[in-house]
């Protein structure tokens, strides 16, 4: 009963307001050229940012000035090293098809990984078992083909309402989806050591009402926990 209410009300609801809406992000501008973000200092660390939503870079010109760019200097500010932070993004871009952008080779090239899953999903409002089975695909992706000293961060999947400005009853409906799906992913995390979960609740939203100081206090959420990573993954390939 409720997957039927969900692809035949909610569903249509959303992608109606993402077509029409001034507020939608489909509106704004999203990073061009290089998709990659560079701190300067002595033996850079790898990092690749991938997903959607926050790692879109909505409302800024280039992803040095949206959160790849901010992760990279602030996690450099810590380590006083450098750090490349590569990028793949997509609107559309899911659990689904992240593994043609993970493979072994590319893996092996990496010191963390920053994912940002979950933004069509918790709009969609998708069941929280096929939520379960894709993130789960995921992270044995990694362990079967990473190496040991590769660290894989999960950030939460944030409440809408604290990213744009949406109708108020869509986001409840948004916010709520958030939180269970959150449960689901830290659980999973939490059952394999590679992986951490990190918690993502920000208090600048992005696009017309945001700026790059919305992506440097996202940033701030984040950068600790890469640096922390960053330093076990030496560690673990000396």
């Amino acid at each position: 009963m409720f997957e039927t209410f969900r692809t035949t009300v909610i569903t249509p609801i959303v992608e109606r307001w993402l077509a029409s809406s001034r507020t939608s992000w489909r509106t704004l501008p999203v990073p061009s050229g290089p998709p990659v973000a560079h701190s300067e200092g002595p033996d850079p660390d790898r990092i690749l940012l991938f997903g959607s939503g926050i790692a879109m870079g909505y409302g800024m010109k280039t992803h040095d000035l949206a959160l790849a760019g901010q992760i990279a200097r602030q996690v450099s500010d810590i380590t006083m090293r450098g750090v490349q932070v590569d990028v793949i993004t997509g609107e559309h871009f899911t659990v689904d098809n992240a593994l043609n952008n993970l493979t072994i080779s590319r893996l092996r090239e990496l010191d963390v990984i920053i994912a940002t899953p979950g933004t069509l999903e918790k709009l969609l409002l998708m069941p929280l078992s096929t939520w379960r089975t894709r993130v789960e695909f995921l992270l044995d992706h990694f362990a079967v083909n990473a190496p040991a000293s590769l660290r894989v961060l999960f950030v939460a999947v944030p409440e809408i309402s604290m990213v744009v400005r949406m109708p108020r009853l869509l986001g409840w409906v948004a916010d709520r989806s958030a939180r269970s799906l959150n449960r689901v992913l830290e659980a999973s995390c939490a059952a394999r050591p590679y992986v951490e979960f990190i918690p993502f609740r920000p208090t600048e939203r992005s696009g017309r009402d945001g700026t790059g100081r919305t992506y440097q206090q996202w940033a701030s959420l984040i950068a600790p926990s890469v640096a922390v990573a960053l330093n076990e993954h030496q560690k673990v390939s000396r």
